[in-house]
Formats: structure tokens, C-alpha cells, sequence
């Protein structure tokens, strides 16, 4: 981060005061005894040279706890994704260790202001996740060098990342029901196409079809939310349709529980009459009858990564004023269960 061009010693200078008065005076500190007519010429001077205190380096040189923000857009369904509580797992893993606190922030896309929050609390450092790809508050987090680190994969920023390769492990989804047979595959895109990670699966799952000369029809894709009310209710659609698809991929496993129920309110047998793959592993997954076909991520490594990584990031910022740009991408695996079979 670039040292601001006015400090608190432009500030002593202006009042005729000490480097040492204006932060007793800015820091508010007790028992000093400072006149009323010092404390205004440093507040004058303060206020006339737009002096902006450092909470950074502030709570640095009083050894207080760092406090780490954790960012992610808001769905209806969040609060009852295992894989946000896995990842926060994974983060308390590396953060209790050095007493950090952690402020958990969900947001919504039209009121994300990341910078005044980061501000407005006091925080060292944020990890964002669920980002949209064109999302500006990232930009002015970088601008402002506030130590950031995403659990994602960005194009254009120079800030540390941590994933999986969504691409490569949906292509190896997708792969395995053609495997099996399949050729009518539809999918269930868990998010709208602004998040990443939603675009990125569902170019593989087009990718691999034209690979393998498979037909793509346009009935066979849906758009989920996040939730298992949105893959209910996007595999009633799919049921709906005349030629109907014999397997579904579905983006993330709580759009495929949705998913599940909707098949089976139409009086319709998983796998036997339609096979139903998802993407995370969640708790549930492997408890279902059947068992859920998915791709499992290491959700809490990518936690501890990325608490790993901000916590550098802090200690950078305040040591060098330097930023890190690491990308790293934690590997996925296709769990085979019984939830999709061979035609």
C-alpha cells in the first residue's frame, strides 16, 4: 500500500505539537494532561491538511486483536449450506490459533460496499466469496490496498485466490454420466450466470458435449438460486419436457436435494428412471437413499487457505506496504455413489 501523503507528523507540524500529542489526542487517551486549546489547534489541523488516521497500522502499535471480515453475497439458502459452516471451519482453524477475530458479513449485490465496511469496523484484512465477476467493490478494495483475498478465481487482479478448478471438475462430472450411457444430460446451473463459478460449470458441461457429438438442447439447461426451492422447482421444468432428459447435473447439492424431491413427488425412482449427480459434498450427501453422485471439495482446506493467505497479507501490509498474488487451486473428487447408474 502506498504511505499516505499527509501523516500525523504533517499534523504536529501544522499545531506546533509533538508526533506523540496528536495520537494521544486522535487516540483519545486518558490521564494526559493536554489543554482545550491543544486539542483544537490539533483537531484544526487535522481537519484543514484532510488527515485520514491508519486504523491499520493503529491497531498494530497497540497489539490489539486483528480482525478479519469475511464477505459473501447473500442467497435464501446460506444459512443452511453446510459448505459456508465447512469453510468458516477451515478459517477458525488458522484464525483462533492467532486470535483473530472474525466478522461475518452477508451482503447483498446492490448494497455491497466493501471498502466502508472495512472501514467502518475496523478491519485488517476481508476474505470475499460468492463474487460476481464484474462485482467493483473488489477494485476498490485493491485501489485501497486493504489486505483481500478471495476464495475464487478472478481474471485481472492482483490479489491472492484460492480454488478449485471448477472447470476441470465439472468436465470430469459431466464425463462420467456419458460414461455410464448417458446422452440425454440436462443440468441445473446452481446460480445465475454473474457468479464465476456457475459460468465456469456450465461451460464445462457444454464443452464436454460438443466433445463427445453430443446434441446440446437448450430445455435441457435451468438456472437455480442457490436453494433447494430453486432446483425444485428448475426440475419440474425438466420433467416437464417431452423428450426427457435421462441424467441431471446439478451445480452445487443443495439444488440437488431440490432436485431430488421434485423427482420423487412425481412418483418417479432415482436412479432407475433418471440418474442425479451433484457438486460440493455436503454432509448429507452421502447419507441419501441413494447416496448422492458428486464432486467433493476440500472446503475447509480452502478455508484454512485462505485465512492462511490473509493473515500474510496483514503482515505484509504492515511490514512492506507489499501485496501477494497467488493463485491456488486445492484439488477435487468425483465420488461415484448410487445416485446415478448405467443405462
Amino acid at each position: 500500500m502506498k504511505k499516505q501523503s499527509i501523516s500525523a507528523s504533517d499534523v504536529a507540524k501544522m499545531a506546533g505539537v509533538s508526533r506523540t500529542t496528536v495520537s494521544f489526542i486522535l487516540n483519545n487517551v486518558q490521564g494526559k494532561h493536554i489543554s482545550e486549546a491543544t486539542r483544537q489547534r490539533v483537531l484544526q489541523a487535522v481537519e484543514a491538511l484532510k488527515y485520514v488516521p491508519d486504523i491499520h497500522a493503529t491497531s498494530l502499535a497497540r497489539k490489539t486483536t486483528w480482525s478479519v471480515g469475511f464477505f459473501i453475497s447473500y442467497s435464501s439458502s446460506m444459512f443452511s449450506d453446510a459448505y459456508l459452516f465447512r469453510l468458516i471451519e477451515g478459517m477458525a482453524l488458522v484464525l483462533n490459533k492467532r486470535h483473530c477475530r472474525l466478522d461475518f458479513r452477508p451482503l447483498r449485490k446492490a448494497k455491497v460496499h466493501y471498502l466502508d465496511l472495512v472501514h467502518s469496523s475496523g478491519l485488517d484484512g476481508v476474505i470475499l466469496m460468492n463474487t460476481y465477476t464484474d462485482d467493483p467493490g473488489i477494485q476498490e478494495l485493491e485501489t485501497a490496498g486493504v489486505p483481500l483475498v478471495i476464495i475464487g478465481s478472478l481474471e485481472g487482479l492482483s490479489v491472492p485466490q484460492v480454488d478449485i478448478d471448477n472447470i476441470a471438475a465439472a468436465r470430469e462430472m459431466v464425463e462420467y454420466l456419458v460414461s455410464l450411457g448417458h446422452r440425454k444430460i440436462a443440468m441445473i446451473v446452481h446460480a445465475p450466470l454473474a457468479f464465476y463459478a456457475a459460468e465456469h460449470r456450465l461451460e464445462a458441461y457444454r464443452q464436454v458435449l460438443a466433445e463427445k457429438g453430443i446434441p446440446q438442447t437448450p430445455e435441457y439447461i435451468e438456472v437455480a438460486d442457490f436453494s433447494e426451492e430453486s432446483g425444485y422447482r428448475a426440475m419440474q421444468k425438466l420433467l416437464s419436457v417431452k423428450d426427457r432428459p435421462t441424467a441431471v447435473f446439478a451445480g452445487n447439492d443443495m439444488v440437488a436435494y431440490g432436485a431430488i424431491q421434485a423427482v420423487l413427488d412425481a412418483g418417479l425412482a432415482i436412479p432407475e428412471d433418471i440418474s442425479i449427480a451433484g457438486f460440493d459434498d455436503d454432509y448429507l450427501s452421502r447419507y441419501l437413499n441413494p447416496a448422492l453422485t458428486t464432486v467433493a471439495q476440500p472446503t475447509v482446506g480452502l478455508g484454512e487457505v485462505a485465512a492462511r493467505l490473509l493473515l500474510q497479507e496483514i503482515t505484509a501490509h504492515h511490514e512492506t506496504g507489499s501485496r501477494g498474488k497467488e493463485h491456488i487451486i486445492l484439488p477435487t473428487i468425483l465420488a461415484k455413489r448410487e445416485s446415478c447408474r448405467r443405462l
